[in-house]
């Protein structure tokens, strides 16, 4: 009977190794973005796998069956996290003389990315969001500077102590400014959104009702064959039945 059965048993490894390929979540990452996602993902036990090169950018893939859970969480945090800048960069010596003003721009900005890469370093931070106020572009030089105000949004995994965490996160703001007072500083925090782990339920639509009458035509064709085989075989003769067996037992098998 292993002739006959040997294409049903290749059929059924055919449709398990096609439901087991990974799939590509994010590519053209730097080494650095890379080892964040595969982290965040792992730290929410999701394989990933990291493949690439320093020049062509690096791809990180999941299994298909996890691929729902690993974009509700690269949503969640955002990935992958911009590159962290340095002074140099944001600073170069070949650039041209900016304004004042533009130059300010830039320092605050500056600020708030190293301010959210600082906040990302605690456990309970999912995603986090500085805002720092700039001040108009006005020359006169009789205008009062208005005071600086800072807005820090963060969503949050797990449970924290609102205003222990509150607290701490206003003295880092305040001490990373020279003019900043603590009243200017606003925290608002939200609990991050659940994980999705598992697809949307989709309406049958006339193509995926006609892909499953295909699909169950071809099983009952399948099992329509298998019974005709066993049938056939069951009910032949004894001279026959034993030809057969021995014509299966002399054919060489193939690997």
């Amino acid at each position: 009977m292993y002739k006959h059965s040997r294409p049903l048993i290749v059929t059924l490894f055919s449709l398990i190794l096609c439901a087991c390929h990974d799939e590509t979540l994010l590519s053209h990452l730097t080494q650095q973005q890379a080892n964040q996602v595969l982290s965040v993902l792992q730290r929410n036990n999701i394989v990933a796998q990291k493949d690439g090169s320093f020049k062509e950018g690096y791809t990180v893939t999941v299994n298909k069956s996890e691929d729902t859970a690993a974009l509700s969480i690269i949503n969640q945090y955002q990935l992958p996290w911009a590159a962290e800048v340095q002074i140099a960069q944001a600073f170069p010596t070949n650039s041209m003389v900016a304004s004042p003003g533009s130059e300010q721009a830039r320092v605050l900005s500056l600020q708030e990315q190293r301010l959210e890469q600082s906040l990302r370093m605690i456990s309970q931070v999912a995603n986090v969001s500085v805002n720092v106020s700039y001040l108009p572009f006005n020359d006169d030089t009789t205008y009062q500077k208005p005071e600086t105000h800072v807005g820090v949004l963060i969503t949050y995994e797990g449970h924290i102590d609102d205003d222990l965490f509150i607290s701490q996160v206003k003295s880092l703001i305040k001490n990373s400014f020279n003019d900043v007072r603590y009243d200017n500083i606003s925290v608002v925090l939200f609990p991050a959104p659940k994980i999705q782990y598992a697809p949307p339920t989709q309406l049958s639509t006339p193509i995926s009702v006609l892909w499953t009458s295909i699909i169950f035509g071809l099983v009952l064709c399948l099992a329509f064959a298998a019974g005709y085989i066993l049938y056939k075989f069951k009910f032949q003769s004894p001279e026959n039945k034993q030809k057969t067996l021995i014509q299966e037992d002399e054919e060489p098998i193939e690997l």
